[in-house]
Parts: structure tokens; sequence; C-alpha cells
């Protein structure tokens, strides 16, 4: 019993040290969920990015995505809206609303979409 304990602390403590906090996160998420819970997101952040000033989230990178998050969670970033509504999303949440959004297809001129184009 003591050496399963012992394991079982030993791979905490590895994953801990072996994974950013954003790689946990997303390590929590579910994409199904984060679809569930992306609807209020898309009804500022739309898809086409013609949301005057409001950037498209579709396509953004995961652990970018869970960054701005945690920024906007602890007052890091300004902005009122994104504060509140990152300071109701838990943990879990945020992985799975990162999941989601990052799976989806950017906006054709969304930097995240010229990112993934290859300009020779």
């Amino acid at each position: 019993m003591k050496v399963l304990l012992f394991v079982i602390f030993l791979l905490t403590f590895f994953y801990k040290f072996a994974f950013s906090d954003e790689q946990q996160i997303i390590a929590m998420g579910d994409i199904e969920y984060g679809q569930y819970l992306g609807a209020e997101c898309a009804s500022c952040h739309q898809q086409s990015g013609e949301s005057e000033g409001i950037p498209s989230i579709h396509g953004m990178d995961a652990e970018v995505f869970v960054a701005l998050m945690l920024a906007y969670r602890s007052k890091e970033m300004e902005n009122p809206v994104m504060q509140m509504i990152a300071g109701r999303l838990n943990d879990e949440q945020i992985g799975s609303l990162a999941l989601y959004f990052s799976a989806l297809e950017p906006a054709e001129w969304s930097y995240f979409h010229l990112l993934k184009v290859k300009i020779w």
C-alpha cells in the first residue's frame, strides 16, 4: 500500500512539473462541453470576425486561449466584460472552450488563418 501511494505521489509530482499550467487545463477539457459553452462566446466573437473590434477566436491555439482567459480571470488584462466572463469559468470550462475553439476553422483573413497558411 505504501508503495502504491508513493507511486501515485511521484506521478502527481511529475505531472505537475512536466506540463505547463495551460497544458494541464487543456487536459481537463472536453470538446463537446466546449461546444455547449461556446454558444455564449459566439454571440460576440463571430466566426467571420466582423464584430467591430471583437476578434474571432475560431482557430485560436488552445494554449494561447487558456493563457488569455487566465489573464482576464486574474484581471491582468483589462476588459471588464471579459474579466466578468472569465471570472465565472473554472479551469475545466476554460480547457473545454480552448479545445473547441482551437478545432474550428478560422476566418479566412484572420491572424490565426495566416499562421496556418504557408506563404511562399
